[in-house]
């Protein structure tokens, strides 16, 4: 409860330091704005606002979603033909060292300035870590119980449902939790590029046209949906890794 207190007399104090100084200050007024006429923008630009925010968000959860899927499919591959992670998991860590961002003009390219461009951003940016997190997830499962499947002859399907995916799941959340803003971010730099519509589109418009009450608002619109997609995987974290968490 203190620690609680303690951060919003923290949040008030920057607000209303912010609004000072945006109010007194010319050259914080045109960079930032105040909350004031933050607040004044979205209430007059409500509706386009709320619209950029649901095509932004729908992007970033089609994208994560998808990734989630797909990461989940090559795992299970990899769960029958063990051989093929030692060759997939190198690869998967090299390719990061190329910075995913600059990919997004290419999917411009390749699919057009509509959602599938956006969509297929956010799950490039989502894809590695779920994978990642999945496979050093399985791999962190103790010897002991893979001897004991084998002791069983336990079917391959009853080791993945029953087995690897609870015994992966702290990993799992983990690797979601990562992707959940990295979708966000995905979708918005792919918006950067072209887009129609988009919290990405506007924060681009208002660097363009010098608007920091539509930079503000869709900054703070922005970190409200990562931190919304956060929470949602925290919560289906409480719901399916409460046996886990009691535990920590």
């Amino acid at each position: 409860m203190k620690r609680t207190a303690f951060y919003i007399l923290i949040g008030c104090f920057i607000i209303a330091l912010w609004q000072y100084f945006g109010s007194t200050n010319q050259t914080v007024r045109v960079l930032v704005s105040s909350p004031y006429l933050v607040m004044s923008y979205f209430a007059e630009n409500v509706g386009d606002l709320l619209r950029a925010t649901w095509i932004t968000m729908f992007e970033a959860v089609v994208g994560l979603i998808i990734a989630t899927f797909f990461s989940f499919a090559v795992m299970i591959l990899c769960f029958y033909r063990p051989t093929i992670m030692e060759y997939v998991l190198p690869v998967m860590v090299t390719s990061q060292i190329i910075p995913l961002i600059v990919l997004a003009p290419f999917f411009i390219i390749l699919l057009g300035m509509g959602l599938s461009s956006k969509i297929a951003m956010a799950v490039l940016m989502c894809f590695f870590p779920i994978f990642v997190n999945f496979a050093q997830g399985y791999k962190a499962i103790g010897e002991n119980v893979h001897e004991l499947l084998h002791i069983y002859n336990a079917p391959l399907r009853f080791r993945i449902w029953n087995v690897y995916f609870p015994l992966s799941l702290p990993s799992i959340i983990a690797g979601l939790k990562i992707s959940s803003t990295l979708a966000v971010i995905g979708a918005i730099v792919a918006e950067f590029n072209g887009a129609d519509f988009g919290l990405g589109k506007n924060l681009f418009l208002s660097a363009k046209r010098l608007e920091p009450e539509l930079m503000m608002t869709s900054l703070v619109l922005s970190s409200v949906l990562g931190a919304a997609l956060f929470l949602s995987i925290t919560l289906i974290e409480s719901i399916f890794g409460g046996w886990y968490a009691k535990k920590s």
